[in-house]
């Protein structure tokens, strides 16, 4: 599982992603806004991310969301 800070709002947030290699999915969770989200690995890094920024648009500006979603796809496709 990797643990990420992320800043908006001059508030910091955990970013929770843990990988399912047998489901071949992963599960992203920021428990500060209270969201979570299970992405298939299978999807590229333009689907994963518009995936993303569908999903936290319903809690946060798209400004917001597409710097979120940024991060989170960055951070999963780091080793």
């Amino acid at each position: 599982m990797k643990v990420k800070k992320i800043n908006f709002n001059d508030i910091q947030a955990n970013v929770y992603i843990y990988e399912n290699v047998v489901n071949q999915l992963f599960l992203i969770v920021i428990p500060e806004i209270n969201w979570s989200l299970e992405v298939e690995s299978t999807l590229n890094e333009d689907d994963m991310k518009e995936e993303l920024v569908i999903h936290l648009f319903t809690l946060l500006d798209e400004s917001t969301a597409t710097h979120f979603a940024d991060d989170i796809v960055k951070w999963i496709l780091e080793n």
